[in-house]
């Protein structure tokens, strides 16, 4: 039998790939660069027309935000230990007092500080930086998104439309240029490890799905609310797989707790949770720092924060009781799922008001319906774990953090996974149907 029958010849260059920390590269088809040159040039449209460059304000949390952010960015330094501020002010005696505000990791600050510097005091070429940056942001998060929606569906164009679909919506278009460490560059951590994941349940890989984790949780916290879902349910898949078998039932659960105890979706958890403890840390001693050590650790402006968002310190549960009381609560969040599933221009026709009545239920139905479909679409995708993660990701963030999801509209960015997944699972799932018979010509 000669070499090329037995498959010697192909065991040689198989060992090879074994040995390369990553899969050799490949000139990429054109079936794949068309639907990659589209997407880059859609992005290419975002640079141009956005940034607002004619006019300076509008609306809502987007400019006031901004503009914090960039005061916050600018007095980051080492002279008041790396804690970001916006105010500051004499007290009775004469000395200096700063209002502290360091409730983010300080990647996303330290970024938007590097992007201004060059302008000095030009306040208008300031901001349209922070705002490119951002929007540098947005496009990355985008093109994530595209490459990991081709993995989960083995179909490039459907990950175009997918990714165009989802990046059209009014949440996104409105505040993707706005300068703040709760926007672009935390959905760009969240499609960073998105990705990250989507690879990790191919090639098991623990390293570069570290890696892109610790880089999200840097920008932002948002990270969060998609490496815990996906934690909890990795390890519940393979505790369920591991009790399979005949065994009794004592024995399976022996099984089952080994595997959970083994698996990499444990030590990513764990390691995730240490990267936020440290972030968090550096944060609280920066601010400790910054205020002379004259302050009690708990009344940290981080930890009065954490304990205001969570809704434990219910001050802001009673001053906004109408926009916190659950009813009204989920239905203002599920309006915000059906608006980030509609293309810009047709939710303008929509009426965004919470008081609108009729309307706005209506549309917290169609929301209800809409992320519905998308938990039903998994079953076509593949890395179904990763996938429902990203579903989830919007919603661990609302549930957790009430009293901070209430009041800011902008964190209906995170549910960009619906309309993302929901139309790839359903394209998928159609394109597998089998093609309808032809009758015979009479």
């Amino acid at each position: 039998m000669s070499p090329a029958v037995s498959g010697q010849d192909d065991e040689a260059p198989r060992a090879e790939r074994k040995r390369l920390p990553f899969p050799p590269r490949r000139p990429l088809h054109r079936s794949e660069a068309l639907p990659l040159g589209l997407l880059l040039l859609a992005l290419a449209s975002v640079f141009a027309f956005g940034g607002d460059r004619g006019r300076f304000y509008r609306p809502g949390h987007h400019d006031f935000v901004s503009a914090q952010t960039l005061a916050r960015s600018v007095n980051l330094s080492a002279e008041h230990r790396f804690a970001v501020f916006h105010r500051k002010s004499l007290n009775e005696d004469g000395e200096t007092e700063y209002d502290v505000y360091h409730r983010f990791p300080i990647g996303t600050y330290a970024l938007v500080k590097l992007a201004a510097l060059p302008f000095g005091d030009d306040y208008s070429q300031r901001i349209l930086a922070g705002r490119t940056l951002m929007l540098a942001f947005f496009a990355a998060s985008a093109a994530l998104a595209y490459l990991a929606v081709a993995r989960l569906t083995g179909h490039r164009w459907i990950a175009l439309a997918a990714t165009l679909l989802a990046y059209a919506s009014y949440w996104q278009l409105y505040y993707a240029d706005m300068v703040s460490p709760e926007t672009s560059s935390n959905l760009f951590g969240v499609m960073l490890v998105f990705h990250g994941m989507v690879l990790f349940a191919r090639d098991r890989r623990l390293r570069p799905l570290l890696a892109k984790g610790c880089v999200a949780l840097l920008l932002g916290w948002h990270a969060v609310a998609l490496i815990a879902p996906f934690v909890v349910l990795g390890l519940a898949g393979e505790a369920a797989r591991a009790r399979g078998g005949g065994a009794s039932p004592a024995a399976q659960a022996r099984r089952a707790l080994g595997a959970a105890v083994r698996s990499p979706h444990l030590r990513f958890g764990a390691a995730a949770g240490a990267a936020c403890l440290l972030l968090l840390g550096w944060n609280l001693a920066s601010e400790y720092a910054a205020l002379g050590g004259e302050v009690a650790p708990a009344d940290l402006p981080s930890l009065r924060s954490l304990l205001f968002r969570t809704g434990a310190d219910d001050t802001l549960l009673r001053q906004h009781a109408a926009a916190v009381e659950w009813g009204a609560y989920l239905r203002e969040q599920l309006a915000r799922v059906a608006l980030a599933s509609a293309p810009l221009a047709a939710a303008r026709l929509l009426d965004l008001d919470p008081a609108a009545g009729a309307r706005h239920a209506a549309l917290a139905a169609a929301g209800a319906a809409l992320f519905a479909a998308s938990l039903a679409s998994l079953a076509a995708l593949r890395e179904r774990t990763a996938a429902a993660a990203l579903l989830l990701t919007g919603w661990v963030w609302a549930l957790a953090f009430r009293a901070e999801a209430a009041l800011h509209d902008f964190e209906a960015m995170f549910h960009v996974g619906v309309p993302l997944l929901l139309f790839a699972g359903a394209a998928t799932a159609l394109r597998r149907l089998p093609a309808p018979r032809r009758l015979p010509r009479p």
